[in-house]
C-alpha cells in the first residue's frame, strides 16, 4: 500500500518547540534521539497557486529510491541539453517555476523532482545520499546533465553528487549553507533546543555514519572536486542561511562567480526575475 503524503502545517512545529526543552531537561538521551529523527525529517508545505502552471504543464514520472516513490517533473523537449533543478530542505521541485520557464525558452530540457519525504514523494525522512540517488537516476535514465541549479540544501546535494561521480561541470548554488555549526544552530532554534543538542547530533553522526559532520558541508565537498563552472548566489537579508556562507564558499573556490542580492531572503530569491536572468547569462557564457 502506498504511503499517503501529508501536508504539515506549522502547528506540529509549535508543539515541538513547546515540548522539546522539557523533554531535554528531564530525559536528554530521549530528546536527542527525537532531534536526530527530526533533523532528517523535512516539513511538507502546501504548494502555492503560483506554482500551478509549472505543476500542470510538467511531464511527470516516478522512480523508487529506497522503497520510496519519488516524483519527477520534466519540461521542454527531450534531446535538448538537460538542466536539473534541485530544491532545498522542505522544498518542492516546482519552486523553480520561473527558472523552468526561462530555461525551456533557452532550449533546455528541464528536470526537477520532489526529493524523498518532500512534496508529493513518499517517505518521512531522507538524507543527502537519497538526493544523489535521484540525480543518478536522472543521469542514467533521462540523460547527461549539462547544468545543475540547487537551492539551499539542493546546492550542497549537487556538490555531493559531483563528488560521487555525477558528470556535471556547471553548478549554480542559491542560498546554500556550508557553516556546520550554523546549520545545527538554525535547526536547534527551530525546535527550541539547547546547545547540548548540537553536540549530541555531532557525536551521533560520527557514531552512526562514521563521518564527521563537517565532511559533508559544502566547503569540504568543494575541496574534493574539480568544478569547471560555479556560480554562487545569496541574499544579504537571508536570515535562515546568512550570506557569510556564500563568502566562505567563494574563499574555497576563488574561481567561482559570486552574486549578492538584497531584500530577497531565503526563498523569494527563486522568484526574482533578475536572479533568473543572471543565472541564464552565467549558463550561456559557461556553455560557449
Amino acid at each position: 500500500m502506498k504511503q499517503k503524503t501529508k501536508i504539515i502545517d506549522p502547528l506540529p512545529l509549535r508543539a515541538i518547540r513547546w515540548s522539546y526543552p522539557k523533554i531535554e531537561w528531564i530525559l536528554p538521551v530521549l530528546a536527542h534521539n527525537i532531534a536526530w529523527n527530526l533533523f532528517f525529517s523535512p516539513f511538507r508545505f502546501k504548494r502555492p497557486s503560483r506554482e500551478d502552471v509549472a505543476f500542470s504543464s510538467a511531464k511527470t514520472s516516478a522512480v523508487t529510491i529506497n522503497e520510496k516513490q519519488v516524483k519527477i517533473f520534466e519540461w521542454g523537449d527531450s534531446g535538448n541539453p538537460i538542466a536539473v533543478l534541485v530544491h532545498g530542505w522542505s522544498g518542492r521541485g516546482t519552486q523553480f517555476f520561473k527558472f523552468a520557464e526561462k530555461l525551456v525558452e533557452e532550449g533546455y530540457h528541464v528536470v526537477s523532482f520532489d526529493a524523498p519525504a518532500h512534496g508529493l514523494s513518499e517517505g518521512k525522512s531522507t538524507n543527502i545520499k537519497e538526493f544523489y540517488e535521484t540525480l543518478l537516476h536522472i543521469e542514467q535514465n533521462i540523460g547527461a546533465i549539462k547544468v545543475g541549479i540547487g537551492h539551499s540544501f539542493g546546492g550542497v546535494s549537487l556538490l555531493y553528487a559531483k563528488k560521487e561521480g555525477l558528470k556535471l561541470d556547471s553548478i549554480v548554488m542559491i542560498s546554500s549553507p556550508t557553516i556546520g555549526e550554523d546549520i545545527l544552530t538554525a535547526f536547534r532554534k527551530k525546535i527550541n533546543a539547547s546547545p547540548n543538542t548540537s553536540m549530541a547530533l555531532r557525536k551521533m553522526v560520527v557514531s552512526r555514519f562514521d563521518l564527521d559532520f563537517e565532511a559533508i558541508t559544502a566547503c569540504e565537498l568543494l575541496k574534493t572536486i574539480s568544478l569547471k563552472n560555479h556560480l554562487i548566489i545569496h541574499d544579504k537579508d537571508d536570515f535562515e542561511v546568512p550570506y557569510q556562507n556564500a563568502e566562505d564558499l567563494k574563499k574555497v573556490n576563488p574561481k567561482a562567480s559570486l552574486i549578492l542580492t538584497n531584500g530577497l531572503g531565503h526563498t523569494r530569491i527563486l522568484r526574482d526575475n533578475e536572479v533568473v536572468e543572471q543565472t541564464l547569462n552565467f549558463i550561456k557564457v559557461a556553455n560557449n
